[in-house]
């Protein structure tokens, strides 16, 4: 062979890969390469059994039908259960003020006849973090049989459903008025914690929606009221609704007598002659105000009755034209919501 042909095929040997592969004389004669094959292919065995065994099901979207029931209705009746909520006396009251039921998804698991509803809403106690609220509902009756949020259900579903962010609408109320000012109603009992703050919510919003809403104040005596009868009694514990109430009578210096009530206050009922204090020194009217005081429980008997009527449980609450309700914080919200649901051209006044 000529002397250029033999470099170029030694050039050419030299650039094919080489493997060498050892014998493994311990596994029944099988090389290393071979035995790594077996191990792969028997990890790829165990990684698709694995993800068959804890694939999660599928869960069909309902056919035409599949059941009675329509995906409308399934959504409602979630959100009559997540709505529920508001009466639980812990953080879960929140869960439907803060639900965004425009952004739901309903679907319908036929193996099991369920429907499956899951609501997101934002968490106010977690940065405003979105989580989910899902609720497993059964398809012929549309009763909750779970709702994962690693909590109870609710012990009575009611009728009242969800609006929008931020508010409830109250089952078989209608609207007060289909045109501006709107009503609005604060609803709380003097005590509750968080009371002061929501007076001041609605001060706030009385001034930046004027024109847009009246607002009205009624104060009632729930448990945080009735903790204190044993220790003071119903007059002097009732005397702070009174006071209150007639202070409210007075917009301009309401403002004044809550700061002047939250230095003075201790947590307890305050005597009569200390509240006639704070009084004066809030710049009030004190003839006008000593001849509410003489009318304040009848007045304070009669928003009970309106309280009872509208409120959901959650204490303080607002009560935005007879229909919806809303927490201090989400009053802005639900205001915006009703007044968008006025016909055009009371909106648009």
């Amino acid at each position: 062979m000529p002397r250029q042909s033999k470099r170029n095929a030694n050039a050419k040997q030299a650039k094919e890969p080489v493997f060498i592969v050892k014998p493994a004389m311990k596994h029944g004669g099988l090389d290393y390469l071979h035995i790594s094959l077996i191990a792969l292919v028997i990890i790829l065995v165990a990684v698709a059994f694995a993800l068959s065994a804890f694939k999660q099901q599928s869960v069909n979207i309902l056919p035409a039908n599949a059941t009675n029931y329509t995906s409308a209705q399934a959504l409602s009746a979630a959100e009559r259960v997540i709505s529920s909520y508001a009466t639980f006396n812990t953080s879960l009251s929140l869960i439907p003020f803060y639900s965004l039921v425009n952004q739901s998804k309903v679907a319908y698991a036929q193996s099991q006849n369920e429907w499956v509803v899951t609501v997101p809403y934002v968490d106010p106690l977690a940065s405003n973090t979105i989580f989910n609220f899902t609720v497993i509902l059964n398809g012929s009756t549309l009763k909750p049989s779970l709702a994962l949020t690693q909590t109870l259900k609710p012990s009575l579903i009611g009728n009242n459903t969800i609006s929008s962010l931020g508010s409830i609408t109250l089952a078989n109320k209608v609207l007060c008025t289909t045109s501006k000012p709107i009503p609005v109603y604060l609803i709380t009992d003097p005590y509750a914690p968080g009371a002061l703050h929501a007076m001041s919510v609605a001060l706030n919003a009385s001034m930046q929606d004027q024109g847009k809403i009246n607002m009205s104040y009624y104060y009632v005596f729930s448990n945080y009221a009735v903790r204190f009868y044993p220790g003071y009694g119903i007059n002097q514990t009732q005397g702070l609704g009174r006071f209150f109430s007639c202070a409210s009578r007075q917009p301009g210096h309401l403002s004044q007598f809550i700061s002047n009530y939250s230095i003075a206050a201790t947590g307890a009922p305050l005597s009569y002659a200390l509240l006639l204090q704070i009084a004066a020194g809030s710049g009030e009217n004190m003839s006008s105000f000593n001849g509410c005081l003489v009318n304040a429980s009848q007045s304070l008997n009669q928003q009970s009755l309106l309280a009872n009527l509208y409120s959901t449980g959650v204490n303080p609450e607002f009560v935005v034209n007879c229909k919806y309700v809303a927490l201090p914080e989400t009053l802005g919200h639900t205001i915006n919501y009703s007044i968008s649901t006025l016909p055009a051209n009371a909106a648009s006044k």
